[in-house]
């Protein structure tokens, strides 16, 4: 599998470990990402709350996200705290965990495709693509968005590329976000129906690729509108944009407009 970078963690790092023994007064771990050192959650680290039973908490074999409070290399010794971890940060680091292991998945799928072992995919695939990005599962992203042609700008070989390319296709897909809102229109012209037509398709004409924009009548003159990118960032600016449009084609029509934003 793919190595990890650093040989011991960073203090202040949030870390996915493997519950390995429980004692009384703590639980030992080993940690995932860094070749199973052992690590040490003392019960005091372990809420915030008084606790009754540390077995509330932890189970041999169970995943935990934990954070690293100190470090002692001459000692070996890694301590973590399991209440200094937010939830926010639990479940990215969680999310972060199984994109990893995906990755490693679909390389090792690969390997087997191309008759390779995991050793020769670590530098003919790996090492390469470790240069320009911080983990394997965003430069698979990168590939599903910008297409084959990520591969061989880091100079993967044909075979592994061939592979890798169909599997990235087949099994990743960029996570996105939706905004809602619901426009009321009307036009009191004489051809009032084409000019809520025209001024509907609007919405369509971003044309820059950022996300994708989709209308649907709620019951004239109520049309529901739906804006899906891969952050809200992204899918605030692009609706915006689109409602702009929309009211700036109306203008010289006599009409009546609102915008509101729903969930």
């Amino acid at each position: 599998m793919p190595r990890q970078d650093e040989e011991w963690p960073e203090e202040g790092e949030i870390v996915m470990c493997t519950v390995q023994k429980v004692e009384r007064f703590g639980a030992f771990v080993s940690l995932d990402e860094y070749g199973g050192k052992e690590g040490f959650i003392h019960i005091s680290e372990v809420s915030t709350n008084w606790v009754k039973n540390i077995r509330d908490f932890f189970r041999e074999g169970r995943k935990v996200v934990v954070k690293v409070v100190r470090i002692d290399r001459s000692r070996g010794q890694i301590d973590l705290s399991l209440k200094r971890v937010t939830e926010q940060q639990k479940k990215y680091k969680i999310q972060q965990w199984k994109q990893r292991q995906k990755a490693e998945k679909l390389l090792e799928m690969a390997a087997k495709k191309v008759g390779k072992s995991l050793e020769e995919a670590e530098t003919q695939v790996v090492e390469k693509l470790l240069k320009d990005y911080p983990d394997l599962y965003s430069a698979f992203e990168d590939v599903v968005v910008n297409g084959r042609a990520v591969l061989d700008s880091h100079k993967i070989p044909k075979r592994w590329a061939d592979a890798l390319y169909d599997l990235i296709m087949a099994n990743i897909e960029i996570p996105t976000v939706k905004i809602h809102g619901v426009i009321t229109l009307q036009c009191f012209e004489p051809n009032g129906v084409e000019v809520i037509k025209n001024a509907l398709s609007q919405l369509q004409s971003s044309g820059d690729g950022d996300g994708r924009i989709a209308v649907q009548v709620v019951g004239p003159p109520k049309y529901r509108v739906t804006v899906e990118a891969e952050d809200y960032k992204t899918a605030e600016s692009l609706l915006e944009g689109r409602i702009q449009a929309v009211r700036q084609f109306l203008k010289g029509y006599e009409h009546s407009f609102d915008f509101s934003r729903t969930k």
